[in-house]
């Protein structure tokens, strides 16, 4: 009974903290067209140790992950890319600064 309520607090724990820190970025998402006249600073990949049993929460903390590395080397839109879950999830990213 306890493992549960557990699991369901640590979700809403984690949810929490991801729409935080996404509205607290400077990252936007963006796809390949809107990031073809950009400059291109770096591939990122983004970590999460919650695995394929937390797999959305393990998703958006990769993204969150992947986004905070985007911001520190400058960038201003980030692309992702695949996304893999086994006991870590991770997801790929490809950073660009857009605009002047």
């Amino acid at each position: 009974m306890r493992a549960p309520i557990a699991a369901a607090v640590v979700t809403v724990a984690l949810l929490l903290a991801s729409v935080v820190a996404h509205a607290g970025s400077g990252v936007a998402d963006a796809d390949a067209a809107k990031v073809g006249h950009c400059t291109f600073l770096k591939d990122i990949e983004g970590r999460s140790v919650f695995g394929e049993r937390l797999k959305d929460p393990a998703v958006r903390k990769a993204r969150e992950d992947a986004r905070g590395q985007a911001e520190k080397a400058g960038a201003t839109d980030i692309v992702w890319g695949k996304v893999s879950s086994t006991d870590i999830t991770t997801v790929a990213a490809k950073a660009y600064r857009c605009g002047g």
